[in-house]
């Protein structure tokens, strides 16, 4: 794969594959550290005279976050202090026309990319770069830059299509994921994951391929997924028990052969009378439903990152929508930080987390991952599609 930073890219026409999907709330957008990121790499292309086009997605069709992309253009006018222009659509005469009249160091935003039927159909990377959208787009651009890591877990138009039939390029937002990830190939021991998110199933694919490949020493699990190995370990979680299904049988394969190596929540909170409440776990079922590990798990998980020399944390260890149940996830974070070890953290909700609360993303972690299901996808063993298409 060849990096876009080592292109001479002076009076080049880039189209730029960059994740600007936010966090809607009552139909405004909120800014994200991926809009800051993505926009500093637009910037960076524009102040070496690239003529920058940029294409992403917000939400699905049919979502009450799916939405044009005119407030992400205005975030990022705001954030880098120069102009970002805005059509509103993908590929049409008009978006074809604006394209063609960008000048070198200018900017232009397509609107959302899902806006446009090529985008999420359900065929293979070849017949994406024989799609109307990478036809038309690939026609009026140079060359392909992927800045994406957090959508390369997809198969769609923009992230595969494009690279069939344009020169392509890793763009160094992305270049910077790979490169931390890279690092875990041959990490320095002991490793310790902090697991926890509301995807139970995305984080044992995780836990079964780090423990079967000894690639982990310990998994710290809290969340949703501290919560299913507590169920499959025979304690009540009260009105938060979960339907399994086929997951239970690999959380006993899991316990039964990796019970030294995972480090369940001693103690969880809930909430009564708009108070946090916690209860040891032997002690459940809790009165209410369960919102947060406990402020005695929280120490214990201290204790152990305390003798690791390589931590990967994804997701959050609580609810973190509510001010009364962040105090854990913040202390397992702040004592991350402090670790003068490599670190390295994930997920679309704790990243923005850690920039909401005010850590710095490029200082106090060895690297802070933009991606979800990317970043869970990789730590599985799966191969990404949108770095596939790169190779």
């Amino acid at each position: 794969m060849k990096g876009i930073s080592k292109v001479d890219v002076t009076g080049k026409r880039i189209l730029v594959r960059v994740d600007l999907n936010s966090t809607v709330i009552d139909e405004e957008v909120q800014m994200t550290p991926k809009i800051k990121e993505h926009s500093k790499t637009l910037d960076e292309l524009a102040d070496r005279g690239a003529e920058v086009v940029a294409i992403s997605h917000q939400g699905r069709p049919g979502g009450k976050d799916f939405l044009h992309l005119k407030q992400h253009a205005q975030l990022m006018e705001d954030f880098l202090n120069r102009n970002i222009n805005f059509v509103k659509s993908v590929c049409d005469k008009k978006a074809i026309e604006e394209i063609n009249n960008l000048n070198r160091g200018e900017i232009l935003l397509l609107d959302n990319v899902r806006m446009h039927e090529d985008e999420l159909k359900d065929v293979s990377p070849a017949e994406h770069g024989n799609s109307e959208l990478v036809k038309k787009l690939s026609e009026v651009c140079d060359i392909y830059a992927n800045d994406a890591f957090s959508v390369c877990h997809r198969n769609q138009a923009s992230i595969t299509g494009f690279p069939q039939v344009v020169d392509s390029y890793v763009g160094p937002l992305l270049e910077e994921e790979l490169e931390a990830l890279e690092r875990l190939d041959h990490p320095r021991e002991p490793v310790h994951f902090v697991l926890g998110g509301n995807k139970p199933e995305d984080a044992v694919n995780v836990i079964y391929k780090m423990l079967e490949k000894n690639e982990m020493d310990l998994a710290l699990l809290g969340g949703a997924v501290g919560e299913v190995f507590l169920q499959v370990s025979g304690l009540n979680l009260g009105s938060k028990g979960y339907d399994l299904g086929g997951l239970k049988q690999r959380i006993q394969y899991l316990i039964e052969n990796y019970r030294d190596n995972l480090v369940l929540p001693k103690d969880v909170a809930y909430e009564e009378d708009s108070e946090r409440k916690e209860i040891p776990v032997e002690k459940l079922p809790a009165s209410r439903k369960i919102y947060d590990i406990g402020m005695e798990t929280v120490e214990d998980f201290k204790e152990r990152l305390g003798e690791a020399e390589t931590v990967v944390m994804n997701g959050p260890l609580g609810n973190i929508e509510y001010e009364v149940f962040r105090k854990p996830t913040e202390e397992i974070l702040k004592a991350i930080s402090d670790m003068d070890k490599f670190t390295l953290v994930g997920g679309g909700d704790t990243s923005k987390f850690i920039d909401d609360i005010g850590f710095d993303l490029e200082k106090d972690f060895s690297h802070v991952s933009l991606a979800g299901g990317a970043f869970i996808s990789y730590l599985s063993g799966e191969k990404l599609p949108g770095i596939e298409a790169l190779k």
